[in-house]
C-alpha cells in the first residue's frame, strides 16, 4: 500500500512539473509576442523624395498600411499627408514567422547599399519585442531576411493595391 502511494505521488509530482514546464513555455511565447511592433518604410529619393511611399505597422496584434509622405521640406509646418489604405489583425503566426526570421541575427542594425545608383530608394524595416530589436537599412540594396519579412506582411495586402517592393 506504502509503495502504491509513492508511486501515485511520483507520478503525480512528474504530471505537475510537466505542466508547469509546458506553462512556463506558454508564457515565455506569449510575452515574445507581447510588445511586438515592426514598421516597414519606404523612403524615395531623387525624383521620388516627396512623393508618397507606402508604410506599414503592426503593433502587437494590429497592423496599419498607409501612403504617407515621408520628407519634410526645411521649415514646413503643415502635418504630413497620410492615407490609411488597410488596417486590419495580423496571425500570431505571422508574428511567430517574423521573430523566427530575426531570432538568430546578432546585430542590431543591417545595413546594405548599392553605391552604383545614386537616386532610387531606401527600405527602413525595425522590429522589436520585449526581447529583441533588429533593423533593416536597405539603401538600393536587399537582403534575404527582409525580403522574407515583406513576402509575409504582402501576404495582408489584397492584390488591388500596391505591394511592398524590396530592391532586387
Amino acid at each position: 500500500m506504502r509503495h502504491m502511494r509513492n508511486s501515485i505521488l511520483f507520478v503525480l509530482l512528474i504530471c505537475v512539473c510537466s505542466f508547469t514546464k509546458h506553462t512556463q513555455s506558454g508564457i515565455l511565447q506569449a510575452s515574445s509576442q507581447r510588445d511586438f511592433k515592426l514598421t516597414y518604410l519606404s523612403i524615395g529619393f531623387g525624383s521620388n523624395m516627396f512623393k508618397m511611399q507606402p508604410v506599414f505597422k503592426i503593433n502587437d496584434s494590429k497592423f496599419i498600411y498607409t501612403s504617407e509622405e515621408v520628407w519634410r521640406r526645411p521649415n514646413q509646418k503643415e502635418s504630413l499627408q497620410k492615407d490609411t489604405l488597410l488596417a486590419g489583425n495580423i496571425r500570431v503566426s505571422s508574428i511567430d514567422s517574423i521573430l523566427n526570421i530575426i531570432k538568430d541575427i546578432s546585430d542590431t542594425l543591417i545595413y546594405k547599399t548599392n553605391v552604383s545608383i545614386m537616386s532610387g530608394g531606401m527600405d527602413d524595416i525595425t522590429i522589436s519585442n520585449n526581447l529583441k530589436k533588429v533593423r533593416f537599412q536597405l539603401h538600393n540594396a536587399s537582403d534575404v531576411r527582409a525580403k522574407k519579412i515583406a513576402v509575409i506582411l504582402n501576404s495582408y495586402i489584397p492584390s488591388n493595391m500596391e505591394k511592398l517592393y524590396l530592391f532586387e
